[in-house]
Protein backbone atom coordinates (compact mmCIF):
# COMPACT_ATOMS: atom_id res chain seq x y z
CA UNK A 1 0.00 0.00 0.00
CA UNK A 2 3.30 2.26 0.83
CA UNK A 3 2.82 6.11 0.51
CA UNK A 4 -1.02 5.81 -0.77
CA UNK A 5 -1.94 4.22 2.67
CA UNK A 6 1.14 6.05 5.36
CA UNK A 7 0.04 9.74 4.49
CA UNK A 8 -3.88 9.09 4.69
CA UNK A 9 -3.29 8.22 8.09
CA UNK A 10 -1.94 11.33 9.11
CA UNK A 11 -1.28 10.36 12.96
CA UNK A 12 1.85 12.10 13.20
CA UNK A 13 3.80 10.70 16.02
CA UNK A 14 6.82 12.53 15.18
CA UNK A 15 7.98 16.12 15.60
CA UNK A 16 6.84 18.66 12.60
CA UNK A 17 8.62 21.95 13.10
CA UNK A 18 8.21 24.80 11.67
CA UNK A 19 10.59 28.07 11.36
CA UNK A 20 9.85 30.24 13.91
CA UNK A 21 8.36 33.75 13.40
CA UNK A 22 9.54 37.22 14.77
CA UNK A 23 6.92 37.70 17.75
CA UNK A 24 3.78 36.27 18.15
CA UNK A 25 1.17 36.35 15.40
CA UNK A 26 -2.60 35.92 15.91
CA UNK A 27 -4.64 33.45 14.45
CA UNK A 28 -8.52 32.71 13.49
CA UNK A 29 -10.47 29.54 12.94
CA UNK A 30 -13.59 29.70 11.64
CA UNK A 31 -15.83 26.62 10.63
CA UNK A 32 -18.93 25.20 9.86
CA UNK A 33 -20.10 21.86 9.72
CA UNK A 34 -22.71 20.19 7.71
CA UNK A 35 -22.36 16.89 8.51
CA UNK A 36 -23.81 14.19 11.53
CA UNK A 37 -21.92 13.91 14.98
CA UNK A 38 -20.53 16.96 15.83
CA UNK A 39 -23.15 19.40 17.36
CA UNK A 40 -22.34 19.76 21.06
CA UNK A 41 -18.72 18.17 20.50
CA UNK A 42 -15.44 19.72 21.46
CA UNK A 43 -12.67 20.26 18.72
CA UNK A 44 -9.51 20.51 19.60
CA UNK A 45 -6.23 21.79 18.07
CA UNK A 46 -3.52 19.48 18.72
CA UNK A 47 0.13 19.02 18.07
CA UNK A 48 1.99 15.77 18.25
CA UNK A 49 5.45 15.25 19.64
CA UNK A 50 7.37 12.40 19.39
CA UNK A 51 6.34 11.40 23.34
CA UNK A 52 3.16 14.24 23.84
CA UNK A 53 0.76 15.92 22.23
CA UNK A 54 -0.05 19.38 23.04
CA UNK A 55 -3.64 20.92 22.71
CA UNK A 56 -3.20 24.62 21.54
CA UNK A 57 -7.07 25.39 21.89
CA UNK A 58 -10.51 24.33 22.10
CA UNK A 59 -13.98 25.04 21.32
CA UNK A 60 -17.62 23.42 21.05
CA UNK A 61 -19.56 22.95 18.22
CA UNK A 62 -22.91 24.88 18.36
CA UNK A 63 -25.74 25.51 15.73
CA UNK A 64 -23.11 23.89 13.29
CA UNK A 65 -20.78 26.44 13.62
CA UNK A 66 -17.53 26.80 15.59
CA UNK A 67 -14.09 29.28 16.11
CA UNK A 68 -10.99 29.92 17.53
CA UNK A 69 -8.60 32.12 17.78
CA UNK A 70 -5.39 33.23 19.73
CA UNK A 71 -1.71 33.25 18.98
CA UNK A 72 1.22 31.66 17.97
CA UNK A 73 4.76 31.88 17.83
CA UNK A 74 5.24 29.26 15.10
CA UNK A 75 3.67 27.98 11.88
CA UNK A 76 3.14 24.59 13.45
CA UNK A 77 1.37 21.52 11.89
CA UNK A 78 -1.55 20.68 14.42
CA UNK A 79 -4.52 18.53 13.75
CA UNK A 80 -8.02 19.44 14.33
CA UNK A 81 -9.54 16.68 16.95
CA UNK A 82 -12.72 15.21 17.58
CA UNK A 83 -13.25 13.04 20.75
CA UNK A 84 -9.20 12.70 20.69
CA UNK A 85 -9.09 11.59 17.38
CA UNK A 86 -7.33 13.45 14.63
CA UNK A 87 -10.01 14.23 11.62
CA UNK A 88 -7.51 16.76 9.91
CA UNK A 89 -3.87 18.20 9.53
CA UNK A 90 -3.98 22.01 9.20
CA UNK A 91 -1.21 24.77 10.01
CA UNK A 92 -1.60 27.13 13.05
CA UNK A 93 -0.19 30.35 11.30
CA UNK A 94 -0.86 34.06 11.10
CA UNK A 95 -4.22 34.63 9.21
CA UNK A 96 -7.75 33.60 9.03
CA UNK A 97 -8.49 30.26 8.18
CA UNK A 98 -11.64 28.95 6.94
CA UNK A 99 -12.75 25.04 7.36
CA UNK A 100 -15.79 23.35 6.15
CA UNK A 101 -16.54 19.87 7.33
CA UNK A 102 -19.09 17.96 4.95
CA UNK A 103 -20.18 14.28 4.62
CA UNK A 104 -18.20 14.67 1.10
CA UNK A 105 -14.81 15.85 3.47
CA UNK A 106 -13.35 18.55 4.94
CA UNK A 107 -11.89 21.63 3.49
CA UNK A 108 -9.14 24.18 5.01
CA UNK A 109 -8.07 27.78 3.76
CA UNK A 110 -6.93 30.79 3.65
CA UNK A 111 -3.30 30.93 4.66
CA UNK A 112 -0.70 30.16 2.64
CA UNK A 113 0.40 26.93 4.42
CA UNK A 114 -3.40 25.83 4.74
CA UNK A 115 -4.12 26.72 0.96
CA UNK A 116 -0.85 24.72 -0.12
CA UNK A 117 -2.00 21.47 1.68
CA UNK A 118 -5.63 21.30 1.23
CA UNK A 119 -4.82 21.57 -2.96
CA UNK A 120 -2.68 18.68 -1.96
CA UNK A 121 -4.74 16.70 -0.61
CA UNK A 122 -7.84 17.81 -2.93
CA UNK A 123 -5.68 16.12 -5.59
CA UNK A 124 -4.76 13.16 -4.04
CA UNK A 125 -8.45 12.56 -2.62
CA UNK A 126 -9.52 10.88 -5.85
CA UNK A 127 -6.64 7.89 -6.14
CA UNK A 128 -7.35 7.27 -2.26
CA UNK A 129 -11.05 6.73 -3.71
CA UNK A 130 -9.76 5.01 -6.58
CA UNK A 131 -7.16 2.97 -4.56
CA UNK A 132 -9.97 1.61 -2.12
CA UNK A 133 -12.35 1.00 -4.84
CA UNK A 134 -10.27 -1.24 -6.57
CA UNK A 135 -8.70 -2.92 -2.99
CA UNK A 136 -12.64 -3.65 -2.77
CA UNK A 137 -12.84 -5.45 -5.50
CA UNK A 138 -9.68 -7.62 -5.14
CA UNK A 139 -10.73 -8.68 -1.76
CA UNK A 140 -14.18 -9.30 -2.50
CA UNK A 141 -13.03 -11.72 -5.23
CA UNK A 142 -10.96 -13.35 -2.80
CA UNK A 143 -13.72 -13.88 -0.31
CA UNK A 144 -15.74 -15.20 -2.61
CA UNK A 145 -13.41 -18.21 -3.50
CA UNK A 146 -14.09 -17.48 -7.48
CA UNK A 147 -10.51 -16.07 -7.88
CA UNK A 148 -9.55 -15.16 -12.04
CA UNK A 149 -6.13 -14.95 -12.21
CA UNK A 150 -6.44 -12.74 -15.29
CA UNK A 151 -9.16 -10.15 -13.25
CA UNK A 152 -6.80 -10.28 -10.32
CA UNK A 153 -3.70 -9.60 -12.47
CA UNK A 154 -5.48 -6.45 -13.78
CA UNK A 155 -6.86 -5.42 -9.98
CA UNK A 156 -3.44 -5.45 -8.90
CA UNK A 157 -1.62 -3.72 -12.33
CA UNK A 158 -4.15 -1.40 -11.60
CA UNK A 159 -3.40 -0.78 -7.94
CA UNK A 160 0.19 -0.36 -8.42
CA UNK A 161 -0.42 2.08 -11.87
CA UNK A 162 -2.59 4.18 -8.66
CA UNK A 163 0.54 4.34 -6.45
CA UNK A 164 2.64 5.37 -8.72
CA UNK A 165 0.47 8.13 -10.04
CA UNK A 166 0.02 9.16 -5.64
CA UNK A 167 3.56 8.72 -5.80
CA UNK A 168 4.35 10.85 -8.59
CA UNK A 169 1.96 13.37 -7.19
CA UNK A 170 4.10 13.58 -3.56
CA UNK A 171 7.30 13.67 -5.28
CA UNK A 172 5.69 16.77 -7.53
CA UNK A 173 4.45 18.69 -4.90
CA UNK A 174 7.69 18.37 -2.05
CA UNK A 175 10.02 18.96 -4.95
CA UNK A 176 7.88 22.08 -6.12
CA UNK A 177 8.24 23.42 -2.36
CA UNK A 178 10.84 22.79 -0.67
CA UNK A 179 10.82 25.96 0.83
CA UNK A 180 7.46 25.56 2.04
CA UNK A 181 6.22 24.30 5.61
CA UNK A 182 3.67 22.66 4.09
CA UNK A 183 6.12 20.39 1.98
CA UNK A 184 8.08 19.86 5.48
CA UNK A 185 4.44 18.46 6.71
CA UNK A 186 3.62 15.69 3.85
CA UNK A 187 7.28 14.33 4.17
CA UNK A 188 6.99 14.34 7.37
CA UNK A 189 3.59 12.45 7.65
CA UNK A 190 5.05 10.16 4.69
CA UNK A 191 8.08 9.14 6.80
CA UNK A 192 6.54 8.74 10.47
CA UNK A 193 6.37 4.75 10.08
CA UNK A 194 9.65 3.76 12.54
CA UNK A 195 10.88 1.72 10.41
CA UNK A 196 14.29 3.21 9.18
CA UNK A 197 14.11 1.39 5.47
CA UNK A 198 14.32 4.24 2.91
CA UNK A 199 11.71 3.95 -0.09
CA UNK A 200 13.11 4.83 -3.52
CA UNK A 201 10.32 8.21 -3.35
CA UNK A 202 11.95 9.38 -0.23
CA UNK A 203 15.17 8.83 -1.79
CA UNK A 204 14.62 10.72 -4.96
CA UNK A 205 13.27 13.76 -2.87
CA UNK A 206 15.89 14.22 -0.37
CA UNK A 207 18.85 13.67 -3.81
CA UNK A 208 17.28 16.90 -4.94
CA UNK A 209 16.69 18.69 -1.63
CA UNK A 210 18.35 22.26 -0.85
CA UNK A 211 20.23 22.22 2.11
CA UNK A 212 17.81 24.37 3.93
CA UNK A 213 15.23 21.54 3.62
CA UNK A 214 17.79 18.91 5.14
CA UNK A 215 18.39 20.99 7.47
CA UNK A 216 14.67 21.32 9.24
CA UNK A 217 14.74 19.15 12.63
CA UNK A 218 11.50 17.20 11.27
CA UNK A 219 13.51 15.85 8.12
CA UNK A 220 17.01 15.65 10.17
CA UNK A 221 14.74 12.57 12.18
CA UNK A 222 14.06 10.91 9.23
CA UNK A 223 17.34 11.50 7.79
CA UNK A 224 19.11 10.15 11.19
CA UNK A 225 16.45 7.32 11.40
CA UNK A 226 17.03 6.04 7.73
CA UNK A 227 20.50 6.35 7.68
CA UNK A 228 20.42 8.45 4.07
CA UNK A 229 23.16 9.95 3.24
CA UNK A 230 23.59 12.07 0.26
CA UNK A 231 25.98 11.43 -2.74
CA UNK A 232 27.01 14.33 -4.49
Amino acid sequence: MGALNILRMFCVTGTIAALAACGRSAYIIDGTVDTYGFEGKTLTIVEFTPHSSVIHDSCLVSHGKFGMKGKTDDIRLVFLCRDDQPIMPLYLESGGVRVIIQTSGIQCSGTRQNDLLSSFLMQKKPLDNMYDDVWRRRMEMLRSGSVDRDIMSRLQDSLQSIVSECENLIYSFITSNYNEKASVGVFAMLTVNPGTRISTLMKRILDEAPEDFLENPAIKDYIQRAGYVRIR
